[in-house]
């Protein structure tokens, strides 16, 4: 079974990640990716909070109604060729199934 303190590590890394403001590619993809990890209700996001019996919508509301997770003017641009790159991904390993 998966530890407490990694969980733990886990959920507060993805906030610390949807939180980032800065625009180096590759920590504005891990933003993309927290944000979209955990508004999705992905599962194992979902999985991980009851690991700590937590709601993940606790999760959900703190990060929409306390964090600015945003895109910035500046990450915008970045943004939008990071997030089509994963589509076009998502699309070449649908199509292969």
């Amino acid at each position: 079974m998966i530890g407490e303190k990694l969980v733990t590590a886990i959920l507060t890394q993805a906030v610390d990640d949807a939180k980032y403001t800065g625009t180096a590619k590759h920590n504005l993809k891990h933003k993309i990716e927290a944000i979209n990890w955990i508004m999705t209700d992905d599962p194992q996001f979902k999985y991980y909070c009851r690991l700590l019996n937590i709601e993940p919508s606790y999760i959900k509301n703190k990060l929409e109604n306390h964090t600015d997770t945003n895109y910035t003017p500046e990450q915008q641009p970045i943004a939008a060729k990071i997030i089509s790159a994963m589509l076009k991904k998502q699309n070449n390993e649908q199509r292969r199934r």
